[in-house]
Parts: C-alpha cells; sequence; structure tokens
C-alpha cells in the first residue's frame, strides 16, 4: 500500500520555527563628526552624579541647549573600559582647569550611575560636572553605541555593552566643532588639539555674539 504521508520531506517543527525568524537586524556603530549637530537630549536632576558648571542651578529638567553659553567639551565615560576608562578620567580632570581658560565647559556622560561611579573614582577627586548617561540614551544620539554592533566582538576585554569613546567639543547650537573616537581603544588624550579645539570654538561664538 502507498504511504502518501511524506514525513522525511518535512522539517521539524522548531526547524520550521528557525526558518520563519527574521535575523536581527544590526545597526552598526556609526559616530558624528565635526560639522554634524549633536540630537538635543535633557539635563535630570536625577541623573546628576556631580555638579559644577552648566550643572550647579539645574532643578528639575532642561534641554542641553538652555544650560549652555559657552562651549561645551562632552566626553563619554564607562567604568567597564577598565584601566583605559580610569586613564581617560585622569587626562580630563588635568586639563580640566585649562578648559575653562580656554572659555569652555566640561560635562563627562559615564555609563554608570551615581552610587557605582562615585565608588570607584573616589579617590580621583575629579572637579568636574558628570551624568549618568542612562541606558546610553546620549551615547546613541552621538552614534558611538548600538545594542546590535557590541564592542565585545572585536576589542578584547570589554565584556559589557558599552559605548566607544569620544570626546565632542560643542557650542550653544549643539554644533560639532572638533570630534575624536577610539573604536579600537588605542589613543590618548590629544590635549593640545582639545584646547585649540575649545578655544577656536569659544573666539567663533564670541565673534558671532558681537556682531
Amino acid at each position: 500500500m502507498l504511504n502518501n504521508n511524506r514525513y522525511a520531506d518535512l522539517l521539524p517543527e522548531f526547524e520550521l520555527d528557525i526558518v520563519r525568524r527574521a535575523p536581527h537586524e544590526k545597526t552598526p556603530i556609526k559616530p558624528l563628526v565635526a560639522g554634524d549637530t549633536l540630537p538635543s537630549f535633557h539635563i535630570h536632576k536625577k541623573n546628576i552624579i556631580s555638579r559644577a558648571d552648566i550643572l550647579k542651578t539645574v532643578n528639575g529638567s532642561l534641554p542641553i541647549a538652555q544650560l549652555l553659553e559657552r562651549p561645551l567639551v562632552i566626553a563619554f565615560h564607562s567604568v567597564h573600559w577598565n584601566g583605559y576608562g580610569q586613564r581617560r578620567l585622569e587626562a580630563l580632570r588635568d586639563i580640566y582647569a585649562d578648559i575653562r581658560v580656554m572659555g569652555g565647559n566640561l560635562l563627562v556622560a559615564t555609563a554608570e550611575d551615581k552610587t557605582t561611579f562615585d565608588y570607584t573614582t573616589q579617590e580621583l577627586q575629579l572637579p568636574f560636572a558628570t551624568i549618568f548617561d542612562q541606558h546610553n540614551h546620549i551615547a546613541k544620539k552621538a552614534g558611538i553605541y548600538s545594542s546590535t554592533d557590541p564592542i565585545w566582538d572585536r576589542v578584547a576585554g570589554i565584556e559589557e555593552d558599552v559605548a566607544i569613546p569620544a570626546i565632542y567639543v560643542i557650542t550653544p547650537s549643539l554644533k560639532i566643532t572638533y570630534a575624536i573616537t577610539d573604536a579600537w581603544f588605542e589613543k590618548g588624550l590629544p590635549e593640545r588639539e582639545l584646547l585649540s579645539a575649545v578655544y577656536e570654538a569659544s573666539q567663533e561664538e564670541a565673534h558671532r555674539i558681537a556682531i
């Protein structure tokens, strides 16, 4: 008797389910560069880790543009960058006063909350403003974080879902005048270059206001 039920031609149910599933779409990291505009974001009082400069009077939630009267250096950070992260904070601490003299402010956006950040950096005595970039919200806007393009796929020693190192100089209109990213964790802080960028942005802003 001929059997028309050709079970051998059918894939098992779990395999059919795998075939039907669409692969996850990968959104690659694509950092903003000089000339781009950083999308606006809000500073929330609850996410302030350390008050200084632009954060002294924040009470509630304000868009970043409302807090800027001079160029801003915004530097991203994570404790999960290990030694690299600590060296970056130390370098920023050491040139903080120079950034102010050159006409700028400094804001560090870290991927860690206040408890974790303070615990791991308490010996550094950091003087600058720091905020908790919850869920890498600001890093996503800067194009330096994507959950589908994790750093651990290419950099040994990084085991957490973090952004790549980046520093931007932005004007009060949120235009980026200087950008440096380090996708392979190989660069130190280009101090002279950064300070020159802050000074140039400050002079351009002063000229714009004078006009």
